[in-house]
């Protein structure tokens, strides 16, 4: 695997990991803030530079001076140029063509060629909450307003990514295609066609990992048996692509800009719940139009298929149950708003989404994340196994 500064791999057994193996400087990070953010002499004295997050593939710092707050985000080199490119035009495309309130990227380094040895983008700081640390405290009609303005966010996003004059498409920098050994594999990656091309390309990329841990010497036999039974699925599955799609060759299939990772983290509320910010663009891609027509992650949690009875549990603040109740709450009422995000989708998505009676796949509906599919093969309908290897090559 190629390394770079700050950039080593561990060994497991579905590949090699990335980790960090530097830190970047945080006095170099100070100095890029400075020269591109023009602080006078004064405010320089009073910036200071924090770790505010760090994940596998990124580490966010916050920089905080007496002007304003910003943040550079530090990126993994795991797809060197291609994910800072991707990541900044992707906001250029929404902050020119869209009211979608994302960060206002003030300048970047797509390659490793600087002080800092690595790649970077420096961006203001949408003022606001973090959607988890204020969602109890909102009202439930804050709630519904939240899940709506989440809803119409998204949608935007898609309709303006399904303009052909606005977006040039390169090569998809997606994690799935990237990630393992994935960066090398002689899979097509750029400018799909169609829903099969692209669910082509992932069952390629699923056959090669189960490939890979069939040879390596660290799979115990119950990794080998159930690896063995998945690449026969892979390979079925791959035969069978054309009777799941069904492809018009006269016209290319619409594809949507699908931001994969609204959690509760990555949006940003005033005090009163109103959405200012969708962070986190980072492997953002534009995907087939079904794939974004899902349930965000901070309304993907377990289904409550009756109202919530308060009787059920401890409802006195003081006690040291009450707790339990809070949690219940919670989750009930990110459950509930689960159907005005699919009602709001829907809405918005109408003058794009085209299905036809003749397709053999639908919009999801209820429960979340699932793609429901009419197989047209009897003998494909019983077969679980089957629908989670093609669920998990389209997730």
């Amino acid at each position: 695997m190629s390394s770079y500064h700050g950039l080593g791999w561990e060994d497991k057994l579905m590949g090699p990991q990335p980790i960090w193996t530097a830190d970047p400087s945080v006095e170099i990070i100070a100095e890029i803030a400075h020269r591109h953010l023009m602080l006078s002499l004064d405010d320089i004295a009073h910036t200071t530079v924090k770790l505010q997050v760090q994940g596998a593939f990124i580490k966010l710092y916050a920089i905080e001076c007496p002007r304003a707050s910003y943040f550079m985000r530090i990126s993994s080199p795991v797809h060197l140029c291609f994910k800072i490119l991707s990541e900044v035009a992707t906001i250029a495309l929404l902050r020119s063509h869209t009211s979608v309130p994302v960060p206002h990227i003030l300048a970047s380094g797509s390659t490793s060629d600087n002080e800092l040895k690595i790649e970077w983008i420096l961006m203001d700081r949408i003022p606001g909450i973090r959607l988890g640390d204020i969602w109890p405290s909102l009202t439930w009609d804050a709630q519904v307003s939240c899940v709506k303005e989440v809803a119409n966010s998204e949608c935007t996003g898609q309709q303006v990514a399904a303009k052909s004059n606005l977006v040039v498409l390169d090569r998809i920098v997606s994690m799935g295609f990237y990630c393992i050994k994935h960066i090398k594999s002689d899979v097509h990656r750029s400018s799909f066609a169609s829903s099969q091309d692209w669910s082509n390309a992932r069952s390629q990329l699923m056959e090669e990992d189960g490939t890979r841990i069939l040879k390596s010497q660290d799979a115990d036999e119950g990794d080998i048996v159930d690896r063995k039974e998945k690449q026969q699925q892979v390979k079925r599955l791959r035969k069978q692509l054309p009777s799941f799609f069904l492809s018009n060759p006269d016209n290319r299939e619409h594809f949507a800009l699908h931001h994969h990772d609204i959690h509760e983290h990555n949006l940003i509320l005033n005090s009163k719940g109103k959405l200012q910010g969708l962070v986190d663009w980072e492997c953002v891609s534009v995907m087939p139009l079904w794939k974004p027509c899902q349930i965000p992650k901070f309304l993907d949690r377990a289904e409550w298929t009756e109202k919530l009875n308060p009787k059920s549990y401890c409802t006195d603040p003081n006690d040291s149950d009450y707790e339990f109740y809070e949690e219940a709450l919670n989750e009930f009422e990110f459950d509930a708003g689960r159907s005005t995000s699919h009602g709001g989708m829907a809405r918005c998505l109408k003058s794009t989404l085209r299905l036809n009676s003749g397709s053999r796949y639908v919009a999801p509906v209820p429960p979340p994340r699932r793609l429901f599919f009419g197989f047209g093969q009897p003998d494909l309908t019983p077969n679980p196994e089957l629908s989670d290897t093609l669920l998990s090559c389209l997730g």
